[in-house]
């Protein structure tokens, strides 16, 4: 694979905006990150598959499974409920019912 050439791909970019009309610089970057994103994404599988880092390779596939079915706190939760949500829910119900316990003679 070659390095990539910062020099190079500039010059590149500025005669291809010279040769054409490409728009303002938010049209000329997401034209080139749409032209990319199917290597990107591949490039990022290949991290989470084939890196030899653990630690890369976890936070390639976190990504991507988040990116596909949306990060792990709000799955299966109604209207973006967080996780924290329910635990905050479930210690305050236990709470009250000491709280109860108490009031009552416990």
């Amino acid at each position: 694979m070659d390095d990539w050439d910062a020099n190079a791909a500039l010059t590149n970019l500025t005669m291809e905006k010279a040769l054409s009309d490409l728009g303002n610089p938010t049209d000329v970057a997401r034209r080139l990150f749409e032209e990319n994103l199917p290597l990107a994404t591949m490039a990022i599988c290949h991290l989470a598959t084939r890196s030899d880092s653990e630690a890369i390779r976890f936070n390639a596939a976190k990504y991507v499974v988040e990116r596909t079915m949306g990060p792990s706190e709000k799955q299966d939760k109604p209207e973006g409920r967080h996780v924290w949500d329910d635990i905050y829910d479930e210690v305050v119900e236990d709470l009250n019912a000491q709280a109860e316990g108490y009031a009552n003679g416990m």
